[in-house]
């Protein structure tokens, strides 16, 4: 949508700011990861902690609260990622970043007390407002800065359920098997690692404007675009499949098929989707207009590249769910480092963020994977609750 109402270099900014919203947002995914193991290892049968931050809301308004003080920190720094109204914008991802904290609180409280239906209806809301917003604002033919802050709608979906919906109340107050002190410690590891795996799936936008020269990046808006239409059909499933996967290997005492199948179901997703790519893309591509227009090639390697982006989530998935947060956190981060040296690379912007996309993840995989083997299937349930 916005490609139609923004300049191609305003359009290329709004990725950048997309790109930042969606990263705290991912990054702020680590308290829902530990939210669904803490109340799932209690629904299990571990004993809920009776402190009074053991439970998740709480918690994890403590976590959203130092995240706004970190970004309002960087806001000298910003001024390069967001040229236009760098104020408003930081000031809006502060706020993003108090209130998501509860949103993210709530789903994981909902999946890890096996609420799924509420969880599908605050998941569905949350796109509706977003999408809902950005239309209007494109249809009113906004500004840059309006149609940014016409993102922040989607904040609404967890408060709405909150008022309509006894089960999503219910759900919040559903405690964690550990205290505050235990519980922000292993929610650090969470967000470390979430914060590695949302600079690969989503702050991707950012990494391409830090390191690529501003000519470069001021035409990057179709190879951006195209990243995330390539990893959409792939990832958007996937993300809602995550908290059903942690909760099953938990049951399943790590065993690998829990794992395998779901494994070679994306490889196979991502063959067919780089053959698909490569025959309609181009043409879909062009609806946005013509300067949007893809190589074949380039879709196709990056469908591709998105599956094993969405791999390296799964064994991510599977990794924290067994207690091994370092070798999480250890797989994203190097991952994520190899993505961004390989953006420096001295050849053309679309071949680096091919080999970003690619060979990051694929680092990833293999330390999640080798660490993923080593653990016996017995003693997974033992190991269920986080290293510190």
């Amino acid at each position: 949508m916005t490609s139609r109402t923004l300049s191609i270099e305003a359009n290329a900014e709004f990725l950048a700011f997309w790109a930042a919203l969606f990263f705290v947002q991912g990054t702020l995914g680590g308290i829902q990861a530990e939210s669904t193991r803490a109340t799932h290892a209690v629904v299990l049968g571990a004993p809920a902690h009776e402190g009074r931050f053991s439970r998740p809301l709480l918690s994890g308004g403590l976590t959203g609260l130092t995240a706004a003080v970190v970004i309002l920190a960087l806001w000298p720094l910003a001024t390069h990622v967001f040229p236009s109204h760098t104020g408003l914008v930081m000031g809006a991802l502060a706020i993003f970043a108090v209130l998501y904290s509860g949103h993210a609180a709530l789903a994981g409280s909902l999946q890890g007390t096996d609420r799924w239906g509420t969880f599908a209806n605050l998941v569905t809301l949350e796109s509706l407002l977003r999408f809902g917003a950005i239309l209007v604002a494109s249809l009113l033919a906004a500004p840059l800065i309006g149609v940014e802050l016409a993102c922040l709608a989607s904040l609404g979906a967890w408060l709405a359920l909150m008022i309509s919906s006894p089960t999503a109340r219910s759900a919040v107050g559903a405690r964690s098997d550990v205290g505050l002190g235990s519980t922000l410690r292993k929610t650090g590891y969470a967000l470390l690692s979430a914060a590695s795996s949302a600079t690969l799936v989503v702050g991707f936008p950012i990494l391409v404007k830090l390191t690529a020269t501003p000519a470069e990046y001021d035409l990057s808006a179709p190879l951006l675009l195209a990243v995330s239409m390539t990893r959409a059909p792939i990832m958007i499933p996937l993300q809602a499949f995550q908290g059903v996967a942690m909760n099953l290997i938990m049951q399943g005492g790590g065993r690998i098929s829990a794992y395998m199948k779901p494994a070679g179901a994306i490889l196979l997703v991502g063959m067919l989707g780089a053959g698909l790519a490569a025959l309609v893309g181009p043409a879909l591509m062009g609806i946005f207009g013509p300067e949007y227009r893809i190589s074949a090639w380039i879709l196709a390697a990056l469908t591709f590249a998105a599956s094993l982006v969405a791999l390296i989530t799964l064994t991510g998935t599977a990794a924290i769910a067994l207690g091994h947060h370092r070798v999480y956190s250890i797989g994203w981060i190097l991952g994520t480092a190899v993505s961004v040296l390989l953006l420096l690379l001295p050849v053309a912007l679309d071949l680096r963020c091919i080999l970003s996309l690619t060979l990051g993840p694929l680092v990833g995989i293999v330390v999640h994977v080798a660490a993923l083997l080593r653990l016996p299937a017995n003693t997974a349930r033992a190991r269920m609750t986080p290293e510190v």
